[in-house]
């Protein structure tokens, strides 16, 4: 199959981890020749990085390709805020697919959470990792009741969150809003870091990165796939794996998933400190929605504003006006924050309509894997994948098989 995929101009203006992440050389990779491997993976960003890696600790042959090169698409533009919450509140999954099921995808996001603090910490990844506590606003798509009521659900569940009423907001956080969930255990990173540094841990283990190399075709038969790239370059693998963040192939049936653009802005460190008590981050239950979370040096990082616009100058001519909003967004939500704007960008995004992400087997491509972590959720999302993938190529069978299904 011709690998049909537009390569989209995923993002545009300097982003804050740019700024802050000196480009670095990974360790030297092996010569761009045919090989052969147990695995091919499609993408070398956050999620190709921790699919490598965990599939690196089995001792499988892989080999890595990436279009861009490493942690230079979409992992570079992301805010890498990563919590366990999904997008979609868990009321609306429970309607979807019955409490039981809703609960434990949740479980699932919050076990994805801890299994990557334990390999950032296992590995010694330097990638400004720091525990949170997240709030999630009401606003005009969840009042006050039906927060409660999500509340309800999630402390059900059994996970560790608490209900605040604007009193109680007001005092611990300085935020007027009438209601919000605070949740424990969230987690934000360094994104271009945190993939290089399991890129890294992968290639000690004799994983092989070829890029800039773009995937131009792939034979599949049952005993593996042949992929051909632009460079005459032919890889041979048992399986394929593709975590191309939001360039998906033709041949990938994502009904469920749309491309928007999304943007954000990056404040300079704040002369008095982060002005929230812990810095995590901050969603609202708003359309358009905004967030906000804290970084290692005092800055804030601000995004949302979300558009169903897939054309790049498009989207890229709105970013003076959507970074205005955003700084006015900001100004209301905390009244004390510097607004000396360090940097501002935008990018696309991909969604899906129920929040979910698309992780599993590619219909009628025998030994193929999509793994996409759409949403808010994206690292949290490609934590899971990692997970899932490494079930697949086992031969194993996944719980979560139908609900995340690419085709579902």
């Amino acid at each position: 199959m011709t690998d049909q995929s537009v390569s989209l101009n995923l993002r545009s203006g300097p982003t804050y981890w740019e700024m802050r992440t000196p480009p670095a050389a990974l360790p030297p990779g092996h010569p761009l020749i045919s090989c052969d491997a147990d695995v091919a993976i499609i993408g070398a960003g956050i999620t190709g990085s921790l699919i490598a890696e965990r599939l690196s600790r089995a001792g499988l042959q892989i080999v890595v390709i990436d279009r861009h090169g490493p942690q230079q698409g979409s992992t570079a533009a992301s805010t890498a805020i990563v919590q366990w919450e999904i997008d979609n509140p868990m009321a609306e999954l429970e309607a979807r697919i019955g409490f039981d099921l809703a609960a434990r995808v949740f479980r699932y996001a919050y076990a994805g959470v801890q299994d990557l603090a334990r390999i950032i910490d296992h590995l010694g990844i330097a990638c400004d990792a720091a525990w949170r506590s997240s709030l999630f606003l009401s606003g005009d798509q969840l009042d006050a009741r039906q927060l409660r009521e999500e509340y309800a659900l999630r402390h059900r569940a059994g996970l560790p969150l608490d209900f605040l009423q604007r009193d109680d907001l007001v005092a611990r956080f300085g935020i007027d809003r009438p209601a919000a969930l605070l949740s424990r255990d969230a987690c934000d990173v360094n994104p271009v870091a945190l993939a290089r540094g399991l890129l890294t841990a992968a290639m000690a283990r004799g994983v092989q990165v070829m890029s800039p190399l773009k995937a131009l075709d792939y034979d599949f038969s049952r005993e593996g796939v042949t992929v051909q790239t632009d460079r005459g370059v032919t890889v041979k693998a048992r399986h394929l794996v593709l975590a191309t963040g939001f360039e998906m192939p033709v041949f990938v049936p994502a009904t469920r998933h749309d491309i928007v653009s999304t943007w954000a802005l990056a404040t300079a460190p704040q002369p008095r400190g982060v002005p929230w008590p812990g810095a995590g981050p901050i969603w609202e239950a708003s359309d358009p929605y905004l967030y906000v979370r804290g970084t290692a040096d005092g800055s804030i990082l601000c995004g949302g504003e979300d558009e169903a616009i897939t054309d790049a100058k498009k989207r890229d001519a709105l970013l003076p006006a959507k970074t205005a909003r955003l700084m006015e967004k900001l100004r209301q939500l905390l009244p004390g924050v510097e607004l000396d704007i360090a940097t501002a960008w935008s990018g696309f995004f991909g969604i899906s309509d129920d929040g979910l992400p698309l992780i599993g087997r590619v219909p009628a491509c025998a030994n193929c894997y999509a793994a996409y972590g759409y949403g808010g959720n994206g690292i949290t999302f490609s934590v899971l994948a990692a997970d899932m993938v490494a079930s697949y190529i086992a031969g194993q069978r996944h719980w979560a098989e139908e609900l995340f299904a690419v085709d579902r």
